[in-house]
């Protein structure tokens, strides 16, 4: 009896407690609590990190404007991309400006240029130098390096445009290094035999930085040619070796010390020197192979190279009628557009030997050859002290492009490639509206 009452006691509590709860919703509803007051200080909010953001209340004279519109913050100005400028830029430049920077001469003098030259420079907007041994006075105190500093000098105030110039020199070791040094570099020949990398390296690196503090960016070095029988060959000790693995190992250092020393590198004479014994200082040598067979010997220390990262290429005059019968290395579109640029990759500089040279003038006129070189691909024509040649390159130049013989597309194509790496190599920077706005 009692467990019976204690069941009905339970059940009648619970059923009084529902109905407070259902009363006290009922009451909510019908009569509202009023909103609390909240204290300034309490109202600001504390950030958080992870909570997304809220939208912000749009007061009556911002209720018309899309959120969005309201709530961008005013963005950052964007920089300009370097490529953009380069193309306003070069639709700024004049046609002599652009002609100018295909060329890299030479001229005679060691304190200042010859007024010959000064006229040269002027007249043709000439974009780039060459130095050789008789710009340099070894027989100075310091073996020609202060001279040659104020030489660089004196060359950038006659410069004609707002672009700097490329200055080259050949500084290879052994019986090709210009300056009398302090420590004279060795041979490519002896570094092959020394078969240290880290030698390689060191040497130029050092080699670089001190062209580089004397005005000279670019150094026409390392030579990857590849011979059998190296001393039987007019190069001599200017081959690194008869080992085309350690040549391209050597080449590869050297590349890379002229880099880090802020240097532009030249790898020459593609596609390769080491198979004749003549000298295309005087005539035109042919090398009768095969492409397999360049590919299994002397290309192997260009492609190195040209992995390395090396600025320029430069083409030799030699025959090669295995891969273009009618034309040398240096004239040849099948060569230096096709096997260099397309097979090998290459995006550098694609730079002649001298002009001056008899594997050259034996067969072409010199300002022929240079409208044949820059439509075959080429993009910078060297040629040392000899004005009239000088001239004559200039002139054919401008007649070839005036015709449209050569398009401003391909002029422009290879103009761009030069400035690019005096971009590497110098603070200049290209500005809209080219040299005209400087």
């Amino acid at each position: 009896m009692l467990g019976k009452s204690l069941k009905w006691m339970l059940l009648t509590l619970a059923v009084f407690a529902l109905l407070v709860v259902g009363i006290r919703f009922a009451v909510r509803a019908i009569f509202p609590p009023e909103p609390t007051p909240v204290s300034a200080a309490s109202a600001v909010n504390t950030p958080d990190d992870n909570a997304a953001p809220e939208a912000t209340p749009a007061t009556d004279a911002s209720a018309a404007v899309p959120a969005a519109a309201t709530a961008t913050p005013a963005s950052e100005p964007q920089a300009v991309p370097t490529e953009t400028l380069l193309d306003d830029y070069l639709a700024g430049m004049s046609l002599q400006d652009k002609l100018g920077q295909l060329v890299m001469f030479g001229f005679s003098g060691t304190a200042s240029p010859n007024e010959e030259f000064r006229s040269i420079l002027s007249q043709y907007h000439v974009g780039n130098i060459v130095l050789y041994g008789a710009n340099i006075d070894r027989t100075a105190a310091d073996g020609g390096f202060s001279e040659a500093a104020l030489l660089t000098g004196r060359l950038a105030q006659l410069n004609p445009t707002d672009v700097p110039f490329l200055v080259s020199i050949d500084v290879e070791g052994g019986r090709v290094q210009r300056f009398k040094w302090p420590s004279a570099p060795v041979s490519a020949n002896t570094l092959g035999k020394n078969n240290s990398p880290d030698l390689a390296y060191e040497q130029f690196y050092t080699v670089g930085t001190k062209l580089r503090g004397v005005g000279i960016n670019m150094n026409l070095a390392p030579v990857l040619d590849v011979a059998e029988e190296p001393m039987q060959t007019f190069l001599t000790t200017r081959i690194i070796s008869s080992d085309a693995s350690i040549t391209a190992e050597m080449g590869r250092s050297i590349i890379e010390g002229l880099n880090d020393a802020a240097c532009l590198s030249t790898a020459k004479h593609f596609p390769g020197h080491g198979a004749t014994t003549e000298d295309t200082h005087a005539t035109t040598p042919v090398v009768n192979k095969t492409l397999e067979e360049l590919e299994n010997y002397e290309l192997i220390p260009f492609r190195a190279g040209i992995e390395a990262g090396v600025d320029a290429v430069l083409v030799a005059h030699i025959l090669y009628p295995e891969l273009d019968s009618a034309n040398i290395a240096s004239m040849s579109q099948t060569i230096m557009s096709g096997l260099l640029r397309d097979t090998c990759g290459f995006s550098g500089i694609i730079m002649s030997d001298d002009f001056r040279m008899g594997g050259l003038t034996t067969r072409y006129d010199v300002g022929e050859a240079a409208v044949r070189f820059i439509l075959a691909g080429g993009d910078l024509i060297l040629c040392g002290p000899r004005s009239d040649l000088q001239h004559k390159i200039m002139t054919s130049l401008t007649d070839a492009a005036e015709s449209g013989i050569l398009s401003e597309a391909r002029i422009d194509e290879s103009v761009r490639r030069i400035l690019e790496k005096k971009m590497k190599v110098t603070d200049w920077r290209p500005i809209s509206g080219g040299s005209e706005a400087a």
